[in-house]
């Protein structure tokens, strides 16, 4: 079965679960969505001071990761908060390893079985790897973005692959006290899957206010939206499967400084339906 729909999820509600992976052995997880049939998933991995593999080794799958706290050292590169990597099926991992530990957001495109030693030579192409990105130190841009969203002021870091592409990986800021005109708008389509954790900040959307550590997976065709944002926000998002281009709707669909909560959530989340995570304002 394919990844449900899931918008959207404060993870903050999920709870901490031994990691269902040999590969993150001794690790915590908040398992934010996964595809049953291929094992492909995305989560919150918690790894604790002094984890580490010491022994080579390699994925079968694509890993792509993002340091939300502490530093991680992979291959001797030390990665701290806000670090990405991007690490195709077969990348060679000589070691791995956290001193004081780390919290780490992991996108893994298959179910990620680890195999020890060196991989088969030619097997993998490993020309879209990407080692190490500082996003910190990155500068925003609006080139390539959709020009209504580049004249509210939206900004982007490309971290791998092109919106213009089939898959895309890509941190999206935008600033304060933005909102459609009179608070309602039309809502927008992707012919992509569009995947996102909410880093910091807040988005009024018509399916609730999403505060830092909301998820959301969404596949393809699915109207969504408008959006509004009284802090501003800083968001990860991902896009799979087709170019990320806006088809917008005819109707509209009005939003609210305070939207109340109506998720669209698979059978297994939906206990959280009304158990909104708010964060602590004061």
């Amino acid at each position: 079965m394919p990844r449900p729909h899931v918008e959207f999820i404060q993870s903050q509600a999920l709870p901490w679960t031994p990691s269902p992976w040999p590969c993150l052995a001794g690790c915590q997880v908040k398992l934010l969505s996964r595809d049953l049939d291929t094992g492909a998933a995305s989560a919150v991995v918690r790894l604790g001071a002094g984890w580490g593999k010491t022994a080579p080794g390699w994925l079968a799958t694509r890993l792509e990761l993002f340091v939300l706290e502490g530093a991680l050292d992979v291959n001797g590169r030390r990665h701290e908060q806000d670090c990405y990597a991007s690490l195709p099926a077969g990348y060679p991992f000589r070691g791995c390893r956290t001193e004081e530990g780390a919290v780490v957001l992991a996108f893994f495109g298959a179910e990620p079985v680890w195999h020890e030693g060196p991989p088969p030579p030619g097997e993998h192409d490993l020309a879209e790897t990407v080692e190490f990105l500082d996003a910190f130190e990155m500068p925003w841009t609006h080139e390539g973005m959709d020009p209504a969203y580049a004249e509210i002021g939206l900004r982007w870091k490309p971290l791998r692959g092109s919106p213009r592409g089939t898959e895309a990986s890509m941190l999206v800021a935008c600033p304060p006290h933005v909102h459609p005109h009179g608070w309602r708008g039309p809502q927008e389509v992707h012919d992509c899957v569009e995947e996102m954790f909410l880093l910091s900040g807040d988005y009024q959307s018509n399916v609730g206010l999403m505060a830092h550590g909301a998820y959301f997976w969404r596949p393809p065709g699915i109207a969504h939206g408008p959006y509004g944002s009284r802090g501003g926000s800083l968001a990860l998002i991902r896009t799979l499967g087709a170019p990320l281009e806006n088809h917008f709707t005819l109707h509209e669909v009005p939003i609210s400084r305070a939207p109340a909560y109506a998720p669209a959530l698979p059978d297994h989340l939906e206990t959280y339906r009304h158990r909104q995570w708010r964060p602590q304002r004061y």
